[in-house]
């Protein structure tokens, strides 16, 4: 459960990735580096002021690209455990997520497996709304876990390169 979300766990994978737990959180907490390691995600505005943002309550606005069909999800920052966990809720969505689902959101957690090794969990959390949402949640946990997937796989290959360059130095 996301803190104080009250939403349920609706699916869960996790990747050992090849990199320190301090390079994996300055890809996950800084919503600006979304868009290098996070699939459909075309842009991220950080809607709360630059004193408090990538903080517990940062409010941002991701532009995202699924398949064919562009839009948007609102989102804000409702847990933040310095260098090891954020999660997020979305608000609001053009997609239709909002209509079908109740309180959905995610989570990222980094769990340091040595000096440059680190296991990253990655967590959805909601609950369906409705008739239509009960019914369409089967196909949502599966295209939740396809996107996932891809998320981890892109953060891997994102934070193992930034791994092998400062290597180098």
């Amino acid at each position: 459960m996301i803190a104080g979300t009250g939403s349920s766990l609706q699916g869960r994978d996790d990747i050992l990735i090849h990199a320190s737990a301090r390079i994996l959180w300055q890809l996950i907490s800084d919503s600006h580096e979304l868009p290098s390691w996070g699939p459909p995600v075309k842009s991220v505005e950080v809607l709360t002021n630059a004193a408090d943002a990538e903080k517990l309550g940062t409010a941002r606005k991701v532009q995202a690209e699924f398949g064919q069909k562009s839009g948007y999800f609102l989102e804000h920052r409702v847990e933040h455990v310095d260098g090891r966990k954020i999660a997020y809720l979305i608000d609001e969505d053009n997609f239709g997520i909002s209509r079908l689902l109740s309180r959905p959101g995610f989570s990222l957690e980094l769990e340091p497996k040595g000096d440059q090794a680190t296991r990253v969990i990655f967590s959805f959390f909601h609950d369906p709304r409705g008739v239509k949402g009960r019914i369409m949640n089967p196909l949502i946990k599966l295209q939740q876990r396809r996107n996932r997937l891809a998320a981890l796989g892109s953060l891997k290959r994102r934070a193992e390169e930034i791994a092998r360059l400062q290597a180098k130095k």
